[in-house]
């Protein structure tokens, strides 16, 4: 109707003026060169009417000839000015790229969009490592040309989830169409989040909870301590839970998120991570009374420990050993008794800089005992207090902080679900130094952190002594011995930055947790 009205006025004006000048005397030549652009006139005006009519008709948006495609993983759908396509996502949280393809002849505008849910449990958004930045008015596109949107969805398990993309020639010609709603940045948990948010209760008795909640980290509240304050933490027990990450292009495994210090008094959650294979063994120290030790059976304070200077940065200087893991080297370590050594070559194990640059600083407990075999100091809630505790041997260090340790004996006994004859309770009240008797067996066969070919280095000193360090049997239980003892395997251990994020993964072997 719109262009019948526009045709019919033009025409009328086209006879007035041809009558017109019919009257007038002009030459000939002007006569077409007038008509001429008169009917120039008339063809571009009923153009622009179609174009922008059929525009509003459709879209609500100028589109003309306007096309390309929206494609998620192998879905794609063509856009003739808008489309839209359909996504139903396998898994609870995915992150889905979205490439949106202009096929026109010219540069054009792109927006996407997602159609209104009811269910408010659901988060869509793009991430912060999005390619392109939706924007309701508009992204530009030149022809040929993608734009790729990194898009997270969250608690759609099985739901479909629409998506709808326009085209148009300029930031006015897009709007929101009815009943969608725009993508904005979603906020992403962090891995500590993440896991926390699947963590069973601590009231949960092991024995009564499903598969997939076995697998998870649980709760364990804790009382102050010297050296901290009262914290819950997160951990896994049993034989095998899903807590596999990949780390340093390697597989390590998650102890679990605590409150962790970074050495500035800001406590954080943060999640602490051991390498699944050892990187060799090594001393812990070896020095003897000739290189600062009180005796020559080494030195138990971490804070200049071999073991330490081999691990993490600063030690460059260092004739032997120095930062040699952790600048991804090889060269001369010690090992064996006073001051001995032998070559070692870190070139493929040792730390990449993309994994360092994950790794925060925190502050590592040096607290110690002296009594570990009875049942009033030799529990795992005794060796929690102990080594968060200020007893230490003489004027050793009672903390440390840097990047990379050994784990705790805590977190060893912490680790264990206990089995079907004696239970998780049974493990806790039986103090770690008897975990090797038969009747235990439980304990230390549910522990996932016990090695049954290793004997496995800890932070942790005997406060009576100067030279006795904790170490993890491969029989299952905790004792110590000396420091510059050759056997025991050294597995590192580090606390995660708070802004690590999982990316992917279940926590399985097949399918680790990815950081990012």
């Amino acid at each position: 109707m719109i262009i019948e009205r526009i045709v019919e006025g033009r025409t009328i004006f086209m006879k007035e003026v041809i009558n017109k000048l019919a009257d007038t005397k002009i030459s000939t030549s002007y006569l077409f060169i007038l008509l001429g652009v008169c009917a120039l006139m008339m063809t571009g005006y009923f153009s622009y009417a179609w174009f922008t009519v059929q525009g509003v008709q459709q879209y609500s948006v100028v589109t003309g000839n306007l096309s390309g495609s929206i494609t998620i993983g192998a879905n794609s759908v063509a856009i003739e000015g808008a489309g839209t396509i359909s996504y139903t996502p396998a898994t609870d949280s995915e992150t889905v790229t979205i490439t949106v393809t202009n096929s026109s002849d010219r540069t054009v505008k792109n927006s996407i969009y997602y159609y209104t849910l009811s269910d408010s449990s659901i988060e869509i958004g793009y991430t912060s490592d999005s390619t392109t930045i939706p924007t309701v008015e508009g992204v530009s596109v030149e022809k040929g040309k993608t734009l790729t949107y990194k898009i997270k969805i969250n608690g759609s398990k099985g739901k479909a989830i629409k998506i709808g993309s326009s085209m148009g020639l300029s930031n006015s010609n897009l709007t929101l169409p009815s009943g969608t709603t725009a993508f904005s940045l979603l906020s992403e948990p962090s891995a500590s989040e993440t896991l926390i948010a699947k963590a069973n209760p601590e009231s949960l008795d092991y024995n009564s909870a499903t598969d997939e909640q076995k697998n998870q980290m649980w709760t364990f509240s804790h009382e102050s301590t010297e050296q901290l304050g009262a914290t819950t933490d997160y951990r896994y027990i049993g034989a095998n839970p899903n807590n596999y990450v990949k780390f340093n292009d390697e597989l390590w495994r998650i102890i679990g998120v605590f409150d962790v210090d970074d050495g500035t008094g800001k406590i954080e959650k943060r999640m602490k991570i051991i390498r699944n294979e050892s990187i060799g063994n090594y001393p812990w120290d070896n020095k003897d009374t000739s290189t600062g030790a009180e005796n020559d059976y080494g030195k138990n304070n971490w804070s200049d420990a071999r073991l330490n200077y081999l691990l993490n940065p600063g030690h460059e200087s260092e004739t032997y050993g120095g930062s040699l893991y952790w600048n991804r080297k090889s060269g001369t370590c010690y090992y064996g008794s006073s001051n001995g050594t032998r070559s070692c070559n870190f070139t493929s194990t040792g730390l990449t800089d993309t994994s360092k640059s994950m790794i925060g600083d925190a502050k590592w407990y040096l607290g110690g005992t002296g009594d570990f075999v009875s049942s009033s100091n030799g529990l795992v809630s005794h060796f929690y207090k102990n080594e968060r505790g200020t007893t230490v041997y003489s004027v050793h260090s009672t903390s440390w902080t840097g990047k990379v340790g050994l784990m705790y004996p805590s977190d060893y006994g912490y680790a264990t679900s206990g089995g079907s004859s004696k239970n998780r309770a049974s493990c806790m009240a039986m103090e770690l130094y008897h975990w090797d008797d038969s009747s235990y067996s439980d304990c230390k066969n549910n522990d996932w952190l016990l090695s049954t070919d290793t004997v496995q280095w800890t932070i942790s000193p005997s406060a009576g002594d100067s030279f006795y360090v904790f170490y993890v049997i491969d029989n299952g239980f905790v004792g110590a011995n000396y420091a510059n003892y050759y056997r025991p395997a050294a597995h590192p251990v580090v606390h995660l930055k708070s802004t690590i994020k999982v990316i992917s993964g279940s926590g399985t072997t097949s399918s680790p947790y990815i950081l990012g």
